[in-house]
């Protein structure tokens, strides 16, 4: 009888777990279309931000193009009357700095 109960539990135990990682998966996932939407403006800010870029600056030095992506960022997006938090505006900034900087390797 103690082996079915520790069978029978331990169903439970792993049945709990599953639904811990769904839920944790569903927690951390963002919102269906807010990933592709926040890919989208950052390509699209990115593309403008490389069209415009100014000769001078060192595209090989990270502390040479995050203040210049960071100007431009805050200019585009009042420009476009598009309204973010502060970590929302950091993702995007990182994730642009990132993508200029791998282009360039």
């Amino acid at each position: 009888m103690r082996a079915v109960a520790d069978y029978i539990n331990g169903n439970e135990e792993a049945k709990n777990g599953d639904d811990l990682r769904e839920i944790r998966v569903r927690r951390d996932s963002p919102l269906m279309g807010t990933r592709d939407a926040f890919l989208e403006l950052k390509n699209n800010l990115c593309d403008q931000i490389m069209r415009q870029l100014e000769p001078s600056i060192d595209m090989s030095q990270r502390s040479h193009v995050r203040p210049y992506v960071h100007d431009r960022l805050d200019a585009l997006l009042e420009e476009r009357g598009i309204v973010l938090n502060r970590s929302e505006k950091r993702q995007l900034l990182e994730a642009i700095v990132a993508d200029l900087l791998n282009s360039q390797m």
